[in-house]
């Protein structure tokens, strides 16, 4: 339940709620379940509070401090964000009454949206630029594909099952047997995933900062199954299952280390008997470690690429600020621009007399 005392000096107003804060420090607010419906909260500091539960339905949230604040379960369904600011402690998961965006949360009623704070922490290398996310995104998708072609071959191998393969290298080509490349192609894919991971992180990490409408079409629209957000329900489904595979393709190499007619025999003996065939360091050491490697490094890509399952969110009001600070400062330089050229006549004439 909310402390009456705090709800009580927040329903004077603003004003004095925010000196409150001021005056008891690193006090955090207790307002849970408060109903604050309808409730004019622009520019309060909220900070660190907890809202959960609390009804804020119509409320005007315009520029309030949300760092830090709990605001699971809360209804803001109608509520006006126009520059409110979250932070990455700000909870708002179960939030209800808006779209839950990788930066924030978005008010459809008001078209308006609470967006991450621009200044990370110092220590975090974090911030706002769009480039960024779309050069990791596109080291993760070619070294995805490159692990994704390992994979292809390894398919070839099980529909055509050739006696060996040859892959070129710099003075010739090596030769393998079905084995040989499974286990080298599963080595490979769990450095290039552990790579892929860490750039897919990094960019998702990256788009909790932008806030422009440029910034976030251009990362919206990268072309790439794992990192592209699908608002169609149906079309959502489909690249759900899409990129479960693309995520997984890695379990192909299973197929050479099973032996499966003895599997679906229920021959567990025969299982056991292909496994202590393989050689022992492969069989009893690398496999296993690798295929644990593999998997959990499978399931954080596909985790890390439900993250870009939310849409990249831009606050209407600011960008309609933004673009008319745009089109001031174009005055103004076409302003200068002709004083200047006026002047450069006036010099011309000036030095012809």
């Amino acid at each position: 339940m909310a402390s009456q005392e705090q709800l009580s000096v927040l329903l004077r107003g603003v004003a004095s709620w925010n000196l409150w804060r001021r005056q008891n420090g690193m006090a955090y607010p207790d307002l849970q379940g408060a109903d604050l419906q309808g409730f004019d909260l622009r520019d309060a500091d909220l900070s660190g509070a907890s809202l959960s539960g609390a009804n804020l339905r119509d409320s005007d949230l315009g520029g309030a401090d949300l760092r830090g604040a709990d605001l699971d379960g809360a209804d803001l369904g109608g509520a006006r964000l126009s520059k409110s600011t979250i932070d990455i402690n700000t909870r708002y998961e179960t939030l209800l009454g808006c779209d839950i965006g990788v930066n924030g949360f978005y008010s459809a009623p008001t078209d308006s949206a609470a967006l991450m704070r621009l200044d990370p922490p110092g220590n975090s290398m974090q911030g706002s630029n769009a480039e960024a996310v779309i050069e990791s995104l596109r080291q993760a998708r070619k070294l995805h594909t490159f692990s994704m072609i390992l994979a292809g071959i390894g398919l070839l191998f099980i529909v055509i099952r050739p006696k060996s393969i040859s892959l070129p290298y710099l003075s010739g080509s090596f030769k393998f047997d079905d084995l040989s490349y499974a286990f080298l192609a599963a080595l490979l894919s769990t450095g290039l995933l552990s790579l892929v991971a860490t750039f897919i992180d990094s960019a998702l990490q990256g788009a909790r900062y932008l806030n422009d409408r440029r910034s976030v079409m251009t990362v919206g629209h990268f072309p790439w199954v794992l990192s592209k957000y699908e608002q169609n329900p149906e079309v959502r489904r489909q690249s759900k299952i899409l990129r479960f595979f693309l995520s997984f393709h890695p379990l192909v190499y299973l197929y050479f280390f099973v032996k499966w007619d003895a599997l679906f025999s229920g021959d567990w003996a025969g299982v056991v008997s292909h496994y202590q065939e393989l050689p022992v360091v492969l069989g009893e050491w690398l496999l296993p470690v690798f295929y644990v490697m593999l998997f959990r490094l499978c399931l954080r890509i596909f985790r890390l690429s439900a993250g870009f399952q939310k849409p990249i969110l831009f606050d209407a009001e600011t960008e309609r600020e933004r673009r008319s600070d745009m089109e001031r400062l174009a005055h103004a330089v076409e302003a200068q621009a002709a004083e200047i050229a006026a002047l450069a006549t006036l010099l011309r004439e000036e030095k012809e007399r």
